[in-house]
This record gives C-alpha cells, sequence and structure tokens, in this order.
C-alpha cells in the first residue's frame, strides 16, 4: 500500500484494491504449488498400480504399463473434471518443477511469481540437460519474473537458454526445422485458413514482405482518393470507383497473388504500382555473434522478437545482407550502448530500437517499429534529444504518460522507472539486457563476408 495519505478518494480506493488484488493473486500461486507437489505424486502411483497389474496378471499379453497410467489418469480427471490430456500434462508441469526448478516452485508458494510465470521457466528450460547450466538459468529467469509480464518473460527466457545453451539450442533448431509444413483447413462459408510452419527468418522475411507490398497499395489507394477528391470536378457524370479494401484485406489478397502467380499485383493494381512492388525487398532484423560466423562458437543468431535461428541460416542472411550494423554492447549488463552509423539522428532511431524493441511501459509488447521515440523528460521542459532521455512508447501509452498521473525517469542503462498514480513504482529494462552476450561484440574481419559468399556458392543453405 502507498505510503502517503495525499491521494485522492478515488486513487485511495484504487491503492486498496491493487493491494487485494495481490494478496488473492499470492494465495492463488500458493494454491497452485500445493496442487504441483500432489500432482507429483501421481507419477509415483503410477508406478505402483502398473506394478501391481503386471502382478495380478502375469503372462497376460496387456500393455500395463499404458493401462495403469490410463486408469490413475481417468481417476483424478473424472474427479477434477479434467480430460486425461490436461491430467497428463500437469503431472508432468509438476514433476518437472519439483526435481528440476524447485526454486521455481518455492518462489510460487510464497506468492512471489505467479502461476503463468513458474510454468513458462519451467516448460523453457527442461530442455537444457546440463544441471550446472539448469541452475544458472533458474536464477536469472527468477529476477526477470518479478518484472515481467507472463508475455515478456516468454520471449526474454527464449533468449536466456540460447545464451546459456547455445549448442542445445541449434541442435533443437536443426530438428524443429525438420518438422516444417503447410495445412489448410476450413472457416466459415467460403474462407479457409492457411496455416505454415516454416523457418523463422524465411517466415518474418515473407511476413513483412506481404506486409510492406499490402502497405504500398493501401498508400496508393488513399493518395488516388484524396487527388481525386481535391481535383476539379470532371465533366463525366460517372462516379470514380476506389478500392475500399482495409489493409488487412489487401495483405490476404497479397498473399494469394504471390503464391498463385509470383507477382504482387494486389488484384488490380496498374503497372507502375507492380513494378514498385515487385522491387520491394523482405527486411528482417537478425542478430549473429560475430564469432558464430567465423566459426569460433555455435548458436547466438536470432529474429529479432522471434527468437533463435540456425548457423546456416544466420550465415547465408550475413552473406547476402545489403548492409551490417555493428552493434556495441555494455561488457557487464549486455545493453547495446552504441550503433555504428553515421548520420547522428538515424544512428539515434536504430540504436533505440535495437535498445527497446518494444514498448517501454510496463506489460507493453507491441514493436517498436510501431511506436513513438519519447523524451522521457519533456523537450518542452528542457529534456535533452540524447539516447540517456528517450524511449520507445506505444500510441497509447505516449498519450498516457502525457496526459493522466503516471511519471517516469531514466536511469542508467535506459532502464526506466515508472510511478504510478498510487505512488507505486515499476520498472522495467531494455529487453536487450538478456539477449546480448559479451561474446558476441568482436567485429568481423573485414573479409568474412566474402568468405561466407564463397563458402555458401560451395555449399548452399538448405532453403
Amino acid at each position: 500500500m502507498s505510503t502517503t495519505t495525499s491521494l485522492s478518494p478515488a486513487l485511495t480506493e484504487l491503492d486498496e484494491i491493487v493491494d487485494d488484488l495481490r494478496q488473492s493473486r499470492e494465495r492463488a500461486a500458493a494454491a497452485f504449488a500445493s496442487e504441483m507437489f500432489f500432482f507429483e505424486r501421481i507419477a509415483g502411483v503410477v508406478d505402483k498400480r502398473e506394478q501391481e497389474r503386471a502382478a495380478q496378471h502375469e503372462g497376460a499379453r496387456t500393455r500395463s504399463s499404458q493401462l495403469g497410467m490410463r486408469e490413475v489418469f481417468a481417476e483424478i480427471g473424472a474427479a477434477l473434471r479434467l480430460s486425461e490430456w490436461q491430467v497428463a500434462r500437469k503431472v508432468s508441469i509438476a514433476w518437472t518443477l519439483t526435481n528440476q526448478f524447485h526454486e521455481t516452485l518455492c518462489d510460487a508458494s510464497c506468492g512471489q511469481i505467479s502461476p503463468e510465470h513458474a510454468n513458462l521457466i519451467a516448460e523453457a528450460g527442461v530442455v537444457i540437460e546440463d544441471d550446472g547450466v539448469r541452475r544458472e538459468y533458474e536464477a536469472v529467469a527468477l529476477d526477470m519474473a518479478a518484472e515481467m509480464t507472463p508475455g515478456q518473460l516468454k520471449s526474454a527466457l527464449s533468449g536466456l537458454v540460447v545464451r546459456l545453451d547455445p549448442e542445445g539450442t541449434e541442435r533443437r533448431v536443426q530438428e524443429a526445422m525438420k518438422r516444417r509444413k503447410v495445412s489448410l483447413r476450413e472457416l466459415e462459408p467460403g474462407m479457409v485458413r492457411f496455416t505454415a510452419d516454416v523457418p523463422t527468418a524465411q517466415g518474418v522475411g515473407a511476413y513483412n514482405r506481404m506486409r510492406d507490398l499490402a502497405t504500398e497499395i493501401f498508400d496508393d489507394n488513399a493518395a488516388e482518393k484524396a487527388a481525386t477528391a481535391d481535383g476539379p470536378d470532371s465533366d463525366d457524370d460517372e462516379e470514380p470507383v476506389y478500392d475500399e479494401r482495409t489493409h488487412a484485406q489487401i495483405m490476404a489478397d497479397v498473399f494469394c497473388d504471390l503464391l498463385l502467380t509470383s507477382a504482387a499485383h494486389g488484384h488490380g493494381a496498374d503497372e507502375h504500382t507492380r513494378d514498385v512492388l515487385n522491387a520491394i525487398a523482405p527486411t528482417v532484423h537478425v542478430t549473429v555473434p560475430a564469432t558464430a560466423l567465423a566459426g569460433e562458437t555455435v548458436g547466438g543468431a536470432s529474429v529479432a522478437g522471434f527468437g533463435p535461428i540456425d548457423d546456416e541460416t544466420a550465415k547465408h542472411l550475413a552473406a547476402m545482407a545489403p548492409a551490417w550494423i555493428r552493434v556495441f554492447t555494455d561488457p557487464c549488463s549486455g545493453v547495446p550502448i552504441s550503433v555504428d552509423r553515421y548520420r547522428p539522428s538515424a544512428r539515434q532511431r536504430l540504436f533505440l530500437e535495437v535498445r527497446d524493441e518494444q514498448c517501454r511501459f510496463p506489460g507493453c509488447r507491441r514493436r517498436a517499429r510501431k511506436c513513438d521515440i519519447d523524451h522521457t523528460r519533456a523537450h518542452a521542459e528542457g529534456g535533452p534529444t540524447c539516447l540517456c532521455n528517450l524511449e520507445h512508447l506505444c500510441e497509447r501509452h505516449h498519450t498516457l504518460k502525457h496526459e493522466t498521473d503516471w511519471l517516469v525517469d531514466q536511469l542508467p542503462g535506459g532502464i526506466l522507472r515508472w510511478t504510478a498514480p498510487t505512488l507505486r513504482t515499476h520498472v522495467t529494462r531494455p529487453p536487450g539486457t538478456v539477449r546480448f552476450d559479451p561474446v558476441a561484440l568482436i567485429d568481423p574481419d573485414p573479409h568474412l563476408k566474402h568468405q561466407l559468399r564463397q563458402a555458401l556458392a560451395r555449399d548452399p543453405a538448405p532453403f
């Protein structure tokens, strides 16, 4: 609860409700931890029941192990009104938390983290085989969980696993790529859903290209409509026909056009527009450790905001990239501190996009490219236009900052300390603090790009 007595009646009531909600969530987290201990015991009961069935049906041709498990899971499911699949999943998570992430379960039992946070930590970290690395992962993950929403934590944990277990991540990425597929299912009459499970870099690049193509068509349509409205009246009695499609509808049409014709016509675009559209290339922001490019280390490459990619794809993208950007980070915190570019204004924007990745308001995940760059201390009040006074805020939270009683200070390293109207404080840190590894600070050899191109010519990437 706030320590001040100067709150308005409405904020005082809000302050009390926030306290009550936090206490309620702490009790729920404690109940979750207790439930996990019970579900973990079910695994032992399954083993005992299998032994009993084996003794009862000795010599009989029966899959007693599977039947014993199904028998127990059916009992639990009927009592708790859960499906057997849900019971199996809870037993699996409970075993993982109890035996491999005990500190996480303890923090949940004390109400320090939510059940959602605990589940995410276990699900993301269970792939780590080394006990020492897993303990290090858990310690860092618990620190992050104290300041992040479940959605933010899920993304951060992916980067943490990459950093602590790069070789294991590379193996898992390679295995995941073998499961790529395309599927189709029927929706309402006249519609289907087209789903593609593809490698991250190619998928993000394809999506970004479709988005950019749709934006080009949408903007052209808007400009044509505005020009017609502002132009001289025509002697023609015919009313002009405008393209009234939304951006989302155009993007869906572009998707079909590209697959069916390999041309981004956008259903009716003129010849000039088609030339412009076909010249648009996909943009993918990829972070690749220089040591991985040089073959000195394994793993660590990722697509901004989407997680890890395999080394071969990273090398291919690096070799084909029209430009490289060198990102320097603080060797202790891993926070990006500068970007090697020439124009100061572009340099600042690029740095902030690399550092922030998303809106910096607590809990918001809107991508930085869709946000405003805001002065922490207002420019009109003397706030400088420097990196230590700038951050990304989405339109919603930009307005909230300036029009309500929310306050924010920027601390060293791009850390933001937000003060709510009830005077509670919330800290947000740049996502880069868990994604940038000091091993990636070595600048690539000047001849590395040429060598990569030659190597790829001899041994093309597998896509």
